[in-house]
């Protein structure tokens, strides 16, 4: 077994760490190699720094003096971090006791990136993207998921890892050594929202492979931050502007870049009429960081192993033959009268 740090960026949590770090100290008891713990406090106003040094008294803790955002957050927690394998969990995700090992085991392949566990609501649902197959549709970048019952299967018996484009924010394993060489989430996408999704693309564009481990459960009661400290309606602009960066980001192919402009205009047109302007005020945010948007398309053009295309082929086709199988076996199993 790999020692492991785990990362947790807390911003004004006190009261998710109260809850939900102790399941993170006992999984970290229960793992039989080292592991780190580390919180990285985004210059807090509540009493999350009281917290973690008088009573999480075996957790490093990391203080930024200024609030930096979410990635940044992560950064300072990866720079500090003393062992091979990083695992980023948001302070509202509770984790069951034995979700480490999976995680780890995972990244001993030298073709994997990062590994997620299943992540679930507090209802027991698979977080809808938590498997995201990538397709083109309308100028985006859309998904398709796959049943948690599918995920039921235990990944030995399958002929590939369950693969997904990206790994989402609230919890996975990565290796240290190519986060760093990522240098992390892009802080194009600051303060919030699509860092995990370009973090993943860009390691498939390099040829890594973004998976998931059901073997690996946490639960995310999507208590965060965000929700309290910003307007639903900017939180919905800030969204739109960043997947606008996502795109102008990761569209390498000249083909889908321009028919993402094609669509945008589009709805740009159309979307007055449905009494919705948010589009419009993301598009004028979204100008200034356009430059340099193409500016980082072009360095991952340089790093470039697969091409969008490429992508959603592997990823798709992964998963698909994994479906498939199960299928297979289900009908066989219906046959047999089991």
């Amino acid at each position: 077994m790999k020692p492991v740090s785990i990362i947790i960026p807390n911003w004004n949590g006190a009261d998710l760490l109260r809850s939900y770090l102790p399941s993170v100290v006992l999984a970290g008891q229960r793992y039989p190699a080292d592991v780190e713990l580390i919180v990285v406090d985004d210059a807090s106003t509540d009493s999350s720094v009281s917290l973690v040094a008088e009573v999480f008294t075996g957790v490093k803790l990391v203080r930024h003096e200024h609030n930096q955002g979410f990635g940044k957050t992560c950064w300072s927690g990866a720079q500090t971090a003393q062992n091979p394998i990083l695992i980023l969990l948001n302070s509202d995700v509770k984790v069951e006791t034995d979700f480490i090992a999976p995680l780890a085991d995972a990244l001993i392949d030298p073709d994997v990136f990062a590994a997620s566990p299943l992540i679930l609501d507090d209802q027991g649902n698979l977080n809808n993207v938590t498997i995201s197959i990538p397709y083109f549709k309308r100028g985006k970048i859309r998904y398709k998921s796959a049943p948690l019952q599918q995920l039921q299967t235990p990944t030995e018996s399958l002929p590939n890892p369950w693969c997904t484009l990206f790994p989402i924010g609230a919890a996975f394993a990565v290796k240290r050594d190519r986060f760093l060489e990522l240098k992390g989430f892009d802080d194009l996408f600051n303060p919030f929202y699509y860092e995990d999704t370009d973090l993943g693309f860009r390691a498939w564009r390099r040829g890594w492979r973004c998976i998931v481990i059901p073997e690996s459960r946490v639960t995310h009661f999507e208590k965060g931050t965000i929700a309290h400290s910003f307007k639903h309606i900017s939180v919905s602009i800030i969204r739109k502007r960043n997947r606008l960066f996502y795109l102008w980001k990761n569209l390498t192919s000249p083909r889908l870049l321009w028919q993402h402009f094609g669509y945008q205009l589009l709805r740009l047109c159309y979307r007055p009429f449905c009494f919705d302007f948010k589009i419009h005020i993301a598009t004028i945010l979204a100008i200034p960081g356009f430059l340099k948007a193409l500016r980082r398309r072009r360095e991952e053009q340089n790093h470039m192993v697969n091409s969008e295309e490429e992508i959603f082929k592997i990823i798709s086709a992964a998963n698909m033959a994994n479906r498939q199988l199960i299928d297979s076996s289900s009908i066989s199993k219906i046959a047999r009268g089991v």
